[in-house]
């Protein structure tokens, strides 16, 4: 929880203006970096010592970091923090703060300089970290002013916003060259950094910003600030200024899983037996981090192959948290949006809005059968029908996609079981009572595990007449989508 009030005061007043000063910098190593609702991020900065040169040139600056968006280790990028450092916290990281003193707190006196000053390199001291820690007070008349702000209690230390110039330099002024995706809500753009890495920007659409979808972004930024695993795309940056409502996020070389799966034959066969078990492996991993690795349970409520995405390496990563709940926090009422992707919900939450992990579960197995199957469950649920059909048979091997050929029991024994043991892991995560579902961190042993049992499914009602999707639903589900794309 932050604390907003408290803390250190200054021993000495800062010395600047009239374009010289005698301030100087120390840096607090091995800290979660301040609140950034009042930082700015420069994101064509190529070296911490830049950085520096900027913030010591600005009076109002009081402190930088390295933004480290770029990847690869990195210190590039410069974030600069003016008027108030709220919510820093020391902890196990490699990331420093940069904290602007007056040069009588200094054992050594430089005198007077001009613009720029000479870097100052401090040895770090972590048991002098407590006497540094500068807090102000809280803009929180600001904060109420701007419309659709981020919420008060959100940990936004390692997500910066950004400044709209940068955003559009990067994407050459929004051009329609650079839209890689696009969908209802918003429009997919891929950015180039001076450095050459690639991201990409999700920017939401104006019809789009009703309060219901201020209130979808400011969640996305929530969520997505807590959040660190391999398997969840990784939130760089969000723009709040204005009218605009944008995500920066990492680039995802191979789009999404949906483009593949449902594409064409040629698109089908690239992703070949040991990928898409790959993929379903990380996407197990990546939901039972959501459910409780963070520490927090989160259910992400929309979870579909079109919100599966793919880097380089084919390594599966879930998006799109607009609509996430952090379970602890937001129980189900009357007052609360039932977000239903038509074949991907579960009964219990189509049909009564009850929200609980299991509603995730019940997705994750309509997405690891449509992943074998190469096809489409729909509001009909007819993937879920044939496969429950060929499993009475003992015939579940006639599930798999055609477009890839079939592994040979003679031969690759060991990946037909693990497909056969899939499929039933699949079956079990689609079973009508939330409680017959396994959780997400006994599927993950499943999984990986072929000593873990797993218990014999039992066929599902399936009842249709509850399925109250329409015929213009079922058909757009026919082609795959570019929304997110991110």
């Amino acid at each position: 929880m932050k604390l907003y009030a408290g803390g250190c005061r200054r021993d000495a007043r800062l010395d600047c203006g009239g374009g010289t000063t005698t301030d100087r910098f120390r840096e607090v190593p091995g800290v979660r970096l301040p609140d950034t609702q009042n930082a700015t991020v420069d994101l064509d900065v190529a070296t911490l010592e830049e950085c520096r040169a900027r913030c010591l040139a600005d009076c109002s600056c009081l402190s930088y970091a390295a933004a480290n968006i770029r990847g690869g280790g990195n210190r590039s990028g410069c974030v600069m923090w003016a008027d108030a450092i709220v919510d820093l916290r020391l902890i196990v990281s490699e990331q420093s703060l940069y904290l602007r003193l007056s040069e009588s707190e200094f054992d050594v006196a430089d005198g007077r300089k001009r613009f720029p000053i000479v870097p100052v390199v401090v040895a770090p001291l972590a048991s002098a970290a407590a006497i540094l820690l500068v807090v102000f007070l809280i803009w929180w008349r600001w904060r109420s002013r701007i419309l659709g702000a981020i919420p008060q209690n959100l940990s936004m230390g390692a997500v910066p916003s950004v400044n709209l110039a940068n955003i559009k330099h990067v994407t050459r002024n929004f051009s329609e060259s650079n839209i890689i995706g696009q969908g209802g809500f918003g429009v997919v753009y891929k950015g180039q950094l001076t450095g050459g890495r690639m991201i990409a920007v999700k920017r939401l659409k104006q019809s789009a910003l009703t309060r219901k979808g201020k209130k979808d972004f400011a969640r996305e930024v929530e969520v997505m600030a807590g959040l660190r695993h391999n398997n969840l795309v990784r939130l760089l940056a969000y723009c709040n200024e204005g009218k605009e409502r944008i995500l920066v996020y990492e680039y995802m070389e191979n789009k999404s899983l949906n483009v593949y799966i449902f594409g064409t034959p040629s698109l089908r066969t690239s992703l070949n037996w040991a990928k898409r078990l790959q993929i379903i492996h990380g996407i197990a991993h990546g939901i039972s981090y959501l459910h409780g690795g963070s520490g927090e349970s989160v259910i992400h409520r929309d979870l579909k192959p079109g919100n599966v995405l793919l880097d380089d390496e084919w390594k599966a990563k879930i998006a799109d948290f607009g609509t996430a709940k952090l379970f602890a926090i937001d129980q189900t009422g009357p007052d609360q949006t039932v977000i239903v992707s038509p074949g991907y919900a579960a009964p219990e939450y189509e049909r009564q809005g009850e929200m609980t992990l299991k509603c995730d579960v019940y997705s994750f197995g309509v997405i690891l059968l449509e992943t074998l199957s190469g096809q489409r469950n729909g509001s009909m649920q007819r993937l879920l029908l044939n496969a429950w059909g060929l499993w009475e048979q003992n015939k579940t091997i006639e599930l798999l996609d055609t477009a890839i050929s079939l592994p040979l029991s003679e031969s690759e024994p060991e990946l037909l079981s693990e497909l056969k043991r899939c499929i039933q892991i699949g079956l079990l995560s689609v079973q009508d009572i939330p409680s017959d579902r396994p959780t997400m961190s006994t599927i993950v042993a499943m999984l990986t595990s072929t000593a873990s049992l797993i218990n014999r499914p039992g066929r599902p009602t399936m009842d249709n007449t509850a399925m109250h999707s329409s015929h213009e639903l079922e058909s757009n589900l026919s082609s795959p989508s570019t929304d997110d794309l991110t």
